[in-house]
């Protein structure tokens, strides 16, 4: 009789191992294939969205496939001065931020300077600003008759009160600098300290100076991480709405972004602005391509297979004063002076440019977080779109990186290259192609257009920082619970994610960080009751000085709590 039951139960117990056999290879194949599939899709769907809408062209409600809005694009003399601005713009901050970065980065990792180990947390705060709000800052510190610091310019050296032009293509240069210099920053440190001191001793013991040395060997060898860095920082600053919104459309400047904005306010002229977004991502792309292709005819070994420990170059007393005063200038001006000015705004009935203890205040963030509806609004939203859209992207970005590391070698680096797209598209490009998508649906100035929008900008970040953790784990410890008969999402739960939680928590904070202060994604898919804290800002810039800047100093303490916490789970930037 048992015989007969266990004969019965057979056939059933094969029949249910084939069935869980068929769903865990579903699962391994399927799950991190629809990851990818999701990434794809946020990625041509906003683009070829733009394309489209950049060829059809309305005439008396008929409407066209033709070129004509490209044409009237190339016509109007506008577009060149946008472009220039633009290119001038973009050219300025990444050369700044790749002469600041490399030097804080050299000063951190091969010198002896005391307090560097503070430096080197330091220098990430930028990072985690605001660029809008260091704008409006560097506005309440050198603006013309208000400012701080012209007015002690003008009291104590007798310049004059505009003698620093904080509304001009040198202000917004000034200020995308100084918070795009983590980004060279970021780039550069990691292989600076894995470089191997012995190639620039060899060049010191045959007679070459250390700037000769510095010119010819470690810069060179740094041409990877720094073109990267330089082509991250191009796009993106060229792109970046907030900084000319702030300081160079009071002044009637144009450039490209603020140009994209205009064409999109009513009466809207979407077509070409469509034009407009196809232009720049062509050029990013070409740009891209040629970046890869140079790095891919050179050589640049750094580490060498003989062992050995990165050399500190021990400063003189004059060098180390000069080291010194770099990180000062630089942190003073990207952090410490905004925030001051910020405080001295936030806590005044009435901003005067100088401070009066009488006037001082708590009103305005008793206001901003109890009393208005538009911030409190807005908090909620942004808070909502971090965590949640933080979530979802990290989900897609594990999924993703284990695609491209442990999936099939087959259309890997096409793979690859598509969802590295959004690194180079501006923002505000990206939020253009979702409002063309979303206009006229349900979707339309909705939180969840916003959410996708900001997840298909910002995934390939984490996806990146997901696949640098994956890459030091060796396939083996899978393999070996694959052999002892764990399914794909048992060893996933129980091996991969806790290998991969340091990597899952930087790149989460990471996007929380981008989510809480990003305008240009939002600045175009917005509607009442939608607003985000950075388009808030922007509403408030227009009324309420008093108003914005506790607004702002509420965001700051936003992002200053996850850079707290970046710091206390140990995870590393490094990896992003």
């Amino acid at each position: 009789m048992q015989e007969s039951t266990a004969v019965r139960r057979d056939p059933m117990t094969a029949a249910t191992a084939r069935a869980q056999s068929r769903v865990g290879r579903f699962a391994e194949v399927g799950l991190p294939a629809s990851g990818v599939l999701i990434g794809v899709l946020l990625v041509l769907g906003p683009f070829l969205a733009t394309v489209i809408r950049s060829l059809l062209y309305w005439d008396r409600d008929q409407v066209s496939l033709s070129l004509q809005n490209f044409v009237g694009l190339f016509g109007d003399p506008r577009f060149y001065q946008a472009v220039g601005n633009t290119v001038i713009c973009g050219a300025g901050a990444t050369i700044c931020s790749c002469l600041l970065g490399f030097s804080l980065a050299w000063i951190v990792s091969r010198t002896d300077l005391p307090g560097r180990r503070w430096f080197e947390i330091f220098n990430l705060v930028p990072f985690f600003l605001s660029p809008y709000v260091g704008a409006v800052s560097w506005i309440y510190l050198a603006a013309p008759h208000s400012g701080v610091l012209s007015r002690l310019l003008n009291q104590y050296l007798g310049l004059p009160d505009d003698f620093i032009r904080i509304y001009s293509l040198g202000g917004v240069i000034w200020v995308l600098s100084l918070f795009y210099t983590p980004y060279v920053y970021l780039f550069v440190i990691a292989p600076m300290r894995q470089m191997d001191a012995a190639l620039e001793d060899a060049a010191r013991v045959h007679g070459a100076s250390f700037w000769y040395t510095l010119r010819r060997i470690t810069i060179p060898l740094l041409t990877p991480a720094l073109l990267s860095s330089a082509l991250i920082v191009f796009v993106t600053s060229a792109g970046l709405f907030d900084v000319p919104l702030a300081l160079a459309a009071p002044k009637g400047i144009r450039t490209m972004p603020t140009e994209i904005f205009q064409l999109v306010q009513y009466p809207s002229d979407l077509g070409r602005a469509a034009s407009f977004g196809v232009v720049v991502m062509i050029v990013t792309v070409l740009f891209t391509i040629l970046q890869r292709r140079y790095i891919d005819r050179r050589r640049f070994e750094t580490v060498t297979g003989k062992g050995y420990r990165p050399r500190l170059v021990q400063l003189r007393r004059g060098g180390r004063f000069a080291a010194w005063m770099l990180e000062f200038v630089y942190l003073g001006s990207g952090v410490v002076l905004p925030l001051i000015a910020l405080f001295m705004v936030s806590f005044s009935r009435l901003w005067t440019g100088r401070l009066d203890p009488s006037v001082l205040t708590t009103h305005n963030f008793e206001y901003v977080l109890f009393g208005f509806k538009l911030t409190q609004t807005a908090i909620l939203n942004s808070v909502y779109l971090a965590i949640v859209g933080a979530t979802i992207g990290v989900a897609l970005a594990v999924l993703q990186g284990y695609y491209l590391n442990r999936g099939s070698r087959r259309r890997r680096a096409l793979v690859d290259s598509l969802l590295s797209l959004p690194l180079g598209i501006p923002g505000i490009i990206l939020g253009l192609g979702f409002l063309i998508i979303a206009i006229r649906t349900p979707l339309y100035s909705t939180l969840a257009i916003i959410l996708i929008a900001y997840i298909a900008r910002f995934f390939p970040f984490a996806t990146r920082t997901v696949s640098s953790m994956l890459l030091a784990i060796n396939p083996e410890l899978e393999q070996s619970a694959r052999a002892s008969g764990a399914s794909w999402l048992q060893t996933m739960r129980y091996i991969l994610l806790p290998l991969l939680m340091p990597a899952i928590i930087a790149a989460w904070l990471l996007l929380f960080v981008i989510f809480i202060r990003e305008l240009g994604a939002t600045i175009l898919l917005y509607g009442q009751g939608t607003e985000t804290i950075s388009v808030a800002l922007v509403i408030l810039s227009e009324h309420s000085a008093a108003t914005m800047t506790a607004l702002a100093v509420v965001q700051l303490i936003l992002l200053l709590g996850a850079f707290m916490l970046f710091r206390l789970t140990r995870a590393s930037l490094l990896q992003a």
